[in-house]
């Protein structure tokens, strides 16, 4: 009996141990299995959700490169939240596919591969002292594209940089203006004094005077150090920036002559257009004596700052014997006629509206009349068909900031209103930013040729379809800065200076 038992302990306990250990391994073996299908479960499902109509296969691009949306103010969204790293540089253009609506909303259409052109929102100045008039036009400078990029592109560039005292003052307050900038502020505005002393006294002074000192200074700093600006690459696929092109147009002075028939032109640079408050326009502006006076396009002015550019370029009229021919010196009895059209427009298009006027106690007071201007316009009202390489489908403005006066002319407050968000036509821009200096005296010649042979020319009026995206107004004054709605901007009744650019 106990000779059995043994033989049974003996065969009993190895056999429990190995079904022990095989039961361990079939647990082991379904644990990791059953691990393995919830977890492909879990991808799975996890896989399933959607971000706006996206499948699983976008998400990780989704969340790489922002969300392909048809609403454009996904970009407001995703600069207000979306972003964990702040834009080091002033502005990026990417590429982006979108929803815009034409110029009257009429419709949507769909524009492919755009160009997107996006600033950090603004930061404010602080005043100096009875500054606004200063602070205000900086603002505009700061959202002006690719001033920026032209300034950076001298220093590396021009080996008495160091000297341009204003042009390098400007370049360190532009890359410093998002932190404490104050000490480079008033560096630029010491700078701006040295060229006239009426600044920086303490004193309001007038913005715009105060922006033609600035980039005139400037010009006058490159011209005067004989440099050139170079080549360079921008993340925006511009290459060739010229400070000088980005602000700089050329208007021709057309001259011709009825007993001779005899046609001549000169050549004028500008920065910045001014233009008077029109009431009324000669509407005999089309009942042209020579075709040579025309314009790309002939249709009549709608706004109140088109009639201010018509009065600007109307045709005036004298008697050949007060304004001779100076081509074949003959003394006519007929009349002579002169009209000043814009011949090259530069791709930031500065338009100060001329508020001054004379009271009936014949003393300079401000006109506070409301104007309208347009968010977008075409120049080719104002170019001269002598130019053959302008087209109205590149002569779009749209207007990106507005700097107001608001009070009477001996005192008051200036401020501005900047857009941070525009479409950008990199074509458009490379045409006129690569533009190659001008052989005046050789193109007075080609020109006077030119519109001596042909007297009729293609009206190329018509309107065409102008698109725009949703975009992003600011409010700045001094240091104050708040988010403004467009309705807010356009045809404010203290406009005072328009800054455009090519749409």
């Amino acid at each position: 009996m106990e000779t059995l038992s043994i033989i049974l302990l003996c065969v009993f306990i190895p056999v429990t141990v190995l079904l022990s250990i095989c039961l361990l391994c079939i647990h082991s073996y379904w644990k990791r299995k059953w691990k393995s299908i919830t977890k492909e479960n879990d991808i799975e499902a996890k896989g399933d959700i959607k971000i706006g109509n996206q499948s699983k296969e976008n998400v990780k691009h989704t969340l790489r490169r922002g969300p392909s949306h048809q609403d454009p103010t996904f970009v407001a969204d995703e600069k207000l939240g979306g972003r964990k790293k702040k834009q080091k540089k002033k502005s990026k253009a990417t590429k982006r596919s979108i929803d815009v609506e034409n110029q009257d909303g009429a419709k949507q259409i769909r524009v492919e591969e755009s160009k997107l052109f996006e600033f950090d929102p603004p930061i404010g100045n602080k005043n100096l002292g009875n500054t606004c008039f200063f602070n205000s036009s900086l603002q505009a400078l700061y959202f002006t594209k690719f001033f920026e990029d032209a300034l950076s592109l001298l220093k590396v560039s021009a080996p008495n940089f160091q000297n341009l005292k204003l042009t390098k003052s400007v370049l360190e307050l532009l890359e410093k203006k998002n932190v404490n900038h104050t000490q480079e502020l008033r560096s630029v505005l010491n700078a701006v004094r040295n060229i006239n002393n009426q600044f920086g006294r303490g004193t309001q002074e007038d913005s715009y005077e105060l922006l033609n000192t600035l980039l005139g200074g400037i010009l006058d700093e490159l011209q005067n150090g004989d440099r050139t600006c170079k080549p360079i690459d921008v993340d925006s696929g511009v290459n060739g920036i010229s400070l000088k092109n980005l602000f700089t147009g050329i208007f021709i002075t057309i001259y011709v002559y009825d007993s001779c028939n005899d046609v001549e032109v000169d050549f004028e640079e500008f920065t910045t257009l001014s233009i008077p408050i029109a009431d009324n326009i000669d509407q005999n502006f089309k009942k042209l004596p020579h075709r040579g006076l025309q314009t790309i396009s002939s249709e009549d002015p709608r706004f109140d700052i088109e009639k201010g550019l018509a009065v600007l370029t109307q045709i005036e009229d004298y008697e050949e014997s007060d304004l001779p021919c100076r081509v074949c010196n003959i003394e006519g009895t007929g009349k002579a006629y002169r009209r000043m059209l814009v011949f090259t427009p530069p791709p930031v298009l500065v338009i100060h509206i001329d508020r001054f006027k004379m009271n009936d106690f014949n003393r300079l007071t401000k006109n506070a009349q409301r104007l309208k201007y347009p968010r977008i316009f075409n120049m080719a009202k104002f170019c001269s068909v002598a130019n053959t390489e302008l087209s109205t489908n590149s002569l779009n403005y749209e207007l990106y900031a507005v700097v107001v006066h608001s009070g009477a002319l001996g005192g008051g407050h200036y401020y501005a209103y900047v857009n941070t968000t525009r479409m950008h036509d990199v074509e458009k821009w490379q045409e006129h930013l690569k533009r190659s200096p001008l052989d005046l005296e050789k193109l007075k010649s080609n020109v006077e040729e030119f519109l001596r042979k042909r007297h009729e020319f293609q009206d190329d009026s018509g309107q065409t379809e102008v698109c725009k995206v949703k975009d992003s107004w600011f409010y700045v004054s001094d240091e104050s800065v708040c988010s403004a709605s467009v309705d807010e901007v356009i045809s404010h009744k203290d406009a005072y200076i328009l800054f455009y650019e090519v749409h």
